[in-house]
């Protein structure tokens, strides 16, 4: 079994993503969409499904999602002299 990762779609063609493109990967067994916007998707599911469904599609770029941590920047006391 293949693990399901997020991933971001962008739509590269010409003009609005098409309804049917977006129609098309939400159909795709085991994909849950997460965010859409103008040219986007934000999807999790199988990079194998979602690599077959882009490349069938399109004008379409599958990118894995990364994270980047934040770090802690809050204040703190080094030595307390007492």
């Amino acid at each position: 079994m293949e693990l399901r990762n997020r991933f971001i779609l962008r739509y590269t063609g010409d003009g609005p993503t098409p309804a049917a493109h977006v129609a098309h990967l939400r159909s795709v067994p085991g994909t849950k969409v997460l965010d859409e916007s103008e040219k986007m998707l934000l999807v999790e599911g199988r990079k194998r499904d979602l690599e077959t469904a882009t490349h069938v599609l399109g004008g379409w770029v599958l990118t894995a999602e990364k994270t980047i941590p934040v770090p802690d920047a809050r204040k703190r006391i080094r030595n307390r002299s007492r």
